[in-house]
C-alpha cells in the first residue's frame, strides 16, 4: 500500500541524548538516544520528541542547558521499547505536564531480555514507566504498527519489511511467548519519515534493529519516492562482524544519500568505515548537535 506524504518547508534535529558529547561541555552523554525534531510547514510549527533516552535526569539536564522548554513539545515518538530509548518517559511527562500523544508500537510493554553468559537481563521498558504511570502523567498512548501520518509531511514507517539477507537481528535478544523464552525479532522497530521540500526524504531511526537498508527500502516502497536525502540515528552495527558492516555500507553507497548522521549503537568500526566511504556526507552524532535541512 502506498502512503501519500507532502513536503514540509524544513526541519531542525537537535540531539538531546547520545553516547558522545563534544569536549569540553556541560552537556551530559549517556548510552541512549533522544532527538528534538522541529518541523516547519507553512505557518504550522510542531515539536516532536523522538525517544527519551535512558534517564529523565540526563534528558532534562541537557534540555535546560539547550534552553528547550519541555512544555513546547507537541508529541512523543518512541522508536522501540528498549530502556535506553524509553526510560526517561515518565520523568519528561511530569515536566511537560499536559495531555500529549505518545506514538509507539502495540508491543511497547512486552518484556524483552538479553541472555549472555547464562545471565538474563530485562532490557525493555522499565517498571517506573508502566502504562498506568504514563496515563497518570497525561500521556495519551497511540499504539500503531502500520504506517500513518503524524502531521503533514511526517510519516511513521510502521513495521519494517525485512528483505535483505545480511541484516539479521543479532543474538541474545529474547521475549516471552506463551511461557517460553523465544528470539525477539524487534517488530516494534519503527522510524520516522519526513519529506523536505527541495531535498527529499529524511529518515530518523532509533537503533535500526530492522536493518538500515531494510528501512530505506521499506520507506521507498511505501511512499513511492526513491530519493532518500538523509538518514539519522543508530545503525546497530556495534556487534556486527566486518562482513555485515561491509555489505551494509556497500548497499548504503548505492542509495545516493546526501547526509548520513550516525551514532549510539552504530559502533566504532562501522562509524570509521562510514566516514571513509561517505566523506563529508557523513557526520557523527553527539549531544547538542543540530542538523538543519531545508528552510526551518
Amino acid at each position: 500500500m502506498m502512503y501519500s506524504i507532502k513536503a514540509i518547508d524544513g526541519l531542525k534535529i537537535t540531539t538531546l541524548v547520545e553516547n558522545q558529547v563534544a569536549f569540553p561541555n556541560a552537556l551530559l552523554a549517556q548510552h541512549g538516544l533522544s532527538f528534538l525534531i522541529d518541523i516547519v510547514c507553512g505557518n504550522i510549527k510542531r515539536r516532536i520528541l523522538f525517544d527519551v533516552g535512558p534517564s529523565s535526569e540526563t534528558l532534562i539536564h541537557n534540555m535546560n542547558l539547550l534552553k528547550i522548554d519541555p512544555k513546547s513539545i507537541d508529541m512523543i515518538y518512541l522508536s522501540h521499547c528498549h530502556y535506553d530509548h524509553t526510560t526517561g518517559l515518565v520523568g519528561i511527562l511530569k515536566e511537560i505536564d499536559k495531555d500529549i500523544p505518545i506514538i509507539a508500537h502495540p508491543t511497547l510493554f512486552r518484556d524483552t531480555f538479553t541472555c549472555k553468559n547464562s545471565f538474563i537481563k530485562n532490557i525493555g521498558i522499565t517498571y517506573e514507566n508502566k502504562k498506568e504511570e504514563i496515563l497518570k502523567h497525561k500521556g495519551k498512548l497511540v499504539l500503531v504498527n502500520k504506517p500513518f501520518s503524524l502531521m503533514e509531511g511526517v510519516l511513521s514507517t510502521g513495521e519494517v519489511k525485512r528483505t535483505t539477507d545480511f541484516e539479521k537481528n543479532y543474538p541474545n535478544m529474547y521475549k516471552i511467548d506463551d511461557g517460553e523464552l523465544v528470539p525477539d525479532i524487534m517488530l516494534d522497530d519503527q522510524s520516522l519519515i519526513i519529506n523536505v521540500k527541495g531535498k527529499g526524504l529524511v529518515i530518523i531511526s532509533g537503533c535500526s534493529h530492522s536493518g538500515v537498508v531494510n528501512i530505506i527500502n521499506h520507506t521507498s516502497d511505501i511512499t513511492n519516492i526513491p530519493n532518500i536525502y538523509g538518514f539519522i540515528g543508530g545503525l546497530h552495527l556495534s556487534t556486527a562482524d566486518h562482513t555485515i558492516i561491509e555489505k551494509t555500507v556497500d548497499a548504503l553507497t548505492k542509495t545516493n544519500i546526501e547526509l548520513l548522521c550516525a551514532g549510539h549503537c552504530t559502533g566504532f568500526n562501522a562509524l570509521s568505515y562510514l566516514s571513509q566511504s561517505f566523506g563529508n556526507k557523513f557526520e557523527p552524532l553527539y549531544v547538542g548537535k543540530e542538523i538543519k535541512i531545508g528552510n526551518e
